[in-house]
C-alpha cells in the first residue's frame, strides 16, 4: 500500500517554480527593462537584461550636457553652429601653444639691449656675450652667434649682416607659425555664419510658401531668429580671433625689432668702441683746456 501524499509538500513543490519565476521577474524588473508583451528586455550581443538605471544615467549626463545654454544655442545653430564650435576651440588651442611659445622663447624679456649697447660702447665684449648668454630671447642667440663673426672690414661687416640677416628670418618664420590659422578662423568664421543664416532664411521661407494662405507668424519669426544665431555665433567667434591675432602679430613684430637692434649693434661694435674712446677723449681735452 503506497504511503499517503502530503498535500502541504505538493502545493509548496508546485509553488515553488512559480514563485522562483516571480522572485526573476522582480529581479529583472529591478535591474532591466520589459518590453510590451512583459518579457525582459535583452542586449543582443551579450545576452544580459538591458540595465534601465545606467541607460536612464547616461541620457542624463548627455541630457544635462546637452542642455548648457552654449551648447543649447549651437546645437540650434546646426551644422554650421557645430563648425564654428570647432572653430572656436581650434583657434584657442592655437592661442594657447602660442603664448606658451612666447614664454618658452623669453619673448616678452627684451629689455637687455640698451645693457648689451653699454657694454659694447664700452669695448667689454665679453660682458656682452655673457649677458646675451643668460637670455632665451630669439635675439639674444642671434647676437650671440654674430659676436663670433669678424668685423673688423666693410666686407667682413657686409658679410656678418647678411649672416645674422639669415638667422633673424629663420627665428621670424618660427615666430609666424600657426599664425596663419588663426586669421583663417578671423576670417572665415564670419563667411560661415553669414552662409547659416542665408540658408535659415532660405528654409524659413519655404515654409512659409508650403502654408500657403494659412501663414503663422510665429514660424517665421522663429525661423528667422534662428537663422540669424548662426551669425552671432560666428561674429562671438571672428572677434576674440582677429583681438589674438592682432595681438600676436605685435608682440612678433617687436621680437623682430629687437632682432634688428640687436644685430646692428653686433655688426657695428668695433665702431661704437671706437666712438666711446674718441668721446672720453674729447672730454678730457676739453676738460684741460678749461683748466
Amino acid at each position: 500500500m503506497s504511503d499517503p501524499v502530503n498535500s502541504s509538500a505538493a502545493s509548496v513543490d508546485a509553488q515553488s517554480p512559480l514563485s522562483s519565476d516571480s522572485a526573476q521577474a522582480d529581479g529583472a524588473a529591478a535591474t532591466g527593462t520589459f518590453n510590451a508583451d512583459g518579457t525582459v528586455m535583452v542586449d543582443p550581443d551579450t545576452g544580459l537584461a538591458i540595465d534601465a538605471t545606467a541607460t536612464t544615467q547616461s541620457n542624463g549626463l548627455l541630457g544635462d550636457f546637452t542642455s548648457l545654454p552654449v551648447i543649447e544655442q549651437v546645437d540650434r545653430a546646426g551644422v554650421v553652429g557645430w563648425v564654428l564650435a570647432a572653430m572656436a576651440l581650434i583657434g584657442l588651442v592655437v592661442f594657447f601653444y602660442k603664448l606658451v611659445g612666447f614664454l618658452r622663447r623669453g619673448v616678452f624679456a627684451d629689455g637687455f639691449v640698451k645693457d648689451v649697447e653699454n657694454h659694447l660702447s664700452s669695448g667689454d665684449e665679453a660682458k656682452a656675450a655673457e649677458l646675451l648668454a643668460r637670455r632665451r630671447h630669439p635675439a639674444a642667440r642671434i647676437g650671440l652667434s654674430g659676436m663670433t663673426l669678424p668685423v673688423n672690414s666693410a666686407q667682413d661687416r657686409e658679410a656678418a649682416s647678411d649672416l645674422i640677416a639669415a638667422r633673424a628670418r629663420k627665428e621670424i618664420d618660427g615666430l609666424n607659425g600657426g599664425l596663419r590659422i588663426m586669421s583663417a578662423i578671423a576670417v572665415l568664421s564670419p563667411l560661415l555664419g553669414l552662409l547659416g543664416t542665408v540658408m535659415g532664411m532660405i528654409e524659413a521661407f519655404q515654409r512659409m510658401e508650403g502654408a500657403g494662405s494659412r501663414i503663422d507668424p510665429s514660424v517665421l519669426s522663429g525661423g528667422i531668429w534662428l537663422a540669424l544665431l548662426t551669425t552671432a555665433i560666428g561674429l562671438v567667434v571672428a572677434i576674440p580671433a582677429t583681438a589674438f591675432h592682432m595681438w600676436m602679430q605685435g608682440v612678433i613684430g617687436r621680437a623682430a625689432s629687437t632682432m634688428e637692434d640687436v644685430c646692428t649693434l653686433v655688426v657695428n661694435r668695433g665702431e661704437l668702441a671706437q666712438k666711446s674712446l674718441s668721446r672720453v677723449s674729447n672730454l678730457t681735452e676739453l676738460r684741460h683746456a678749461a683748466e
